[in-house]
């Protein structure tokens, strides 16, 4: 898998229709996620609860580290596809203000997910904020450096819409 910051260096050619496959799979792939990232929201609710009643924070460690895991597969789907669109944007300029219009969905997407490359210092972080762990579990308002992120029906959307505006440009022709 790509790293974030060289993400657009040394990448073999492709066909335009190769490149409309991949948004394709991993679009599926992060919707298909979602409910699993439901669940694991839902075990760090629950293991917050009970670290509130006995201040033990390895169970509620354990389930945010899962929970990180999760999202950084979910936000490797956005990578994958801001790099299929970034090189069919070379070649339509259509497709490229469809890149720059989400840009700032795509990249809060590809923040987070260059800061999940360190999923235990992104744990650590939780339990350094001012909020305790616990209730920023339970808001579901998880902190990544100085980005507040979950994966969240709003962000479903985005995700919706992102694919959306590609596929119109790609079935306009």
């Amino acid at each position: 898998m790509r790293d974030v910051p060289n993400r657009y260096q040394g990448l073999p050619p492709r066909s335009a229709e190769m490149l409309h496959q991949i948004v394709r799979k991993f679009y599926r792939g992060a919707v298909s996620h979602f409910d699993v990232i439901q669940e694991k929201k839902a075990e760090v609710r629950a293991a917050a609860k009970l670290f509130q009643e006995s201040q033990d924070e390895a169970p509620l460690r354990q389930t945010i580290k899962t929970l990180f895991l999760e999202f950084h597969f979910y936000t490797t789907c956005w990578l994958q596809m801001e790099l299929a669109l970034y090189r069919l944007a070379r070649k339509d300029e259509r497709l490229a203000r469809v890149h720059e219009a989400f840009q700032p969905e795509w990249k809060k997407h590809l923040d987070v997910r260059e800061r999940l490359e360190e999923t235990d210092a992104c744990v650590n972080e939780q339990f350094q904020q001012e909020e305790s762990a616990w209730m920023i579990a339970e808001q579901d308002a998880y902190r990544f450096g100085e980005i507040a992120f979950t994966v969240d029906e709003q962000r479903l959307q985005a995700l919706h819409d992102f694919y959306q505006a590609i596929e119109t440009v790609r079935k306009s022709g």
